[in-house]
């Protein structure tokens, strides 16, 4: 991949004043901390305390890494052969080693700042004391950084395509992506954050998946909220992974009723008088591999302008995405979490951190990456707000046109 081009989230001044309280209280709680526990005077509490607050972001890493392993046990199929009993076990043990590890590391740190000063078991009683003072601010940060309707950040961009027909030329097209209701966004909460989109009305509709994350029932509500979006050649969407975790014959059957078009390696056509434009939609190319490409652009004449729709933007490595001209994907949620100065902290893709969010000019082709609507573990959003966008396509232009945000 060569020459990138990309939005960077925008910065939330506030956000980022309040995240600096946060450290700041964080930091003195530490010191408190080893000064009462481990008996430590205040200069060193406070030094150590903030060697414990750099050790949290490894550490709390950590956590979210050994989130992600009950997901890539059953993404690996093993469910097909494995009871459920046995992958409870193997989330309770995740679960503990979530808790355990953390405070051993900081436990640690403790132990080792002290070169023998301290006992094993004070720096134990400090760890534990620490971890759970982290855990705790971790809550107050989801309640403080959980994203409301009016943060939500409407994009609009302009794309140029060289071999776009003229008939499509101001094709607009209302990107969506990662909803996620269910154990973190209701039905009223998904509601909200659609509010701008239902006064755009644009030419067509695509959700780039992760409709839901708990049952049918919360895909089926999510199904309706999308469908009632206008746009005058209705609504396509891909499954993402957690489709295929709550069930992606249940979940393309709740898209069914309501008239929306999935695309599993398949592709259809829109027409502008007598131009056409093909789009093709993947299987979920993030955990699950489900993708084919192969199947999807199958039978589009070679040249024409095709839009690719996947869940995860890891689909831009295969060689034969280099057919299409625009790749509109989501999966990353922008990182959730987007630092100064260091970027996204934890992006779930091979692509990397520099391709978190945003529009990127890759080989030729451009790839989108919206940050979604909603959120996982955890639950809350710093600097990086959920996302909508509008897309304008455009015949051949020298570069893309950001157009001010609502």
């Amino acid at each position: 991949m060569t020459g990138p081009r990309s939005q960077k989230a925008p910065r939330g001044a506030g956000q980022l004043a309040a995240l600096a309280l946060v450290v700041l209280w964080y930091e003195i709680g530490c010191a408190a901390i080893l000064r009462l526990l481990a008996s430590l005077s205040w200069p060193a509490a406070l030094w150590q305390g903030g060697l414990c607050v750099v050790a949290s972001v490894p550490l709390l890493l950590l956590v979210l890494k050994a989130v992600q392993f009950p997901k890539l046990l059953w993404s690996a199929r093993q469910a097909s052969f494995a009871p459920r009993a046995l992958l409870a076990c193997v989330g309770a043990v995740v679960a503990l080693a979530e808790l355990l590890l953390p405070w051993l590391g900081w436990s640690a740190v403790i132990w080792l700042a002290n070169a023998g000063r301290l006992s094993a078991g004070a720096a134990v009683g400090s760890g534990w004391a620490i971890g759970m003072f982290s855990y705790l601010t971790c809550l107050g940060l989801v309640l403080a950084f959980r994203p409301r309707p009016r943060d939500v950040q409407v994009t609009r961009l302009e794309i140029p395509i060289p071999e776009l027909p003229a008939g499509f030329d101001g094709y607009q097209i209302l990107h969506l992506s990662d909803f996620h209701k269910g154990l973190y966004l209701s039905a009223e909460g998904l509601v909200a954050r659609l509010g701008a989109a239902v006064s755009i009305e644009p030419d067509l509709v695509v959700f780039t998946g992760d409709l839901a994350d708990r049952g049918a029932d919360h895909a089926e509500h999510a199904a309706g909220i999308l469908a009632a979006l206008p746009a005058g050649d209705g609504t396509v969407a891909v499954l993402g992974n957690h489709e295929y975790w709550v069930g992606e014959e249940s979940i393309t059957q709740s898209y069914s009723r309501y008239g929306v078009k999935v695309l599993t390696n398949s592709h259809l056509t829109r027409s502008r008088g007598g131009d056409t434009m093909y789009l093709a939609g993947v299987g979920d190319a993030s955990y699950l591999n489900e993708d084919d490409l192969a199947a999807a652009l199958d039978g589009i004449p070679t040249g024409a302008p095709i839009i690719l729709l996947s869940h995860a933007p890891d689909i831009i490595r295969k060689p034969l995405s280099a057919r299409a001209s625009l790749i509109l994907a989501g999966h990353t949620h922008g990182g959730q979490v987007v630092l100064p100065g260091i970027g996204p902290i934890y992006v779930p893709s091979r692509l990397g951190r520099a391709y978190a969010s945003g529009l990127h000019r890759i080989d030729g082709r451009w790839l989108l990456i919206n940050r979604g609507l909603g959120e996982v573990f955890p639950p809350l959003r710093i600097n990086c707000p959920p996302e909508i966008i509008l897309l304008t396509l455009r015949r051949a232009a020298p570069s893309p046109v950001e157009l001010r945000p609502d």
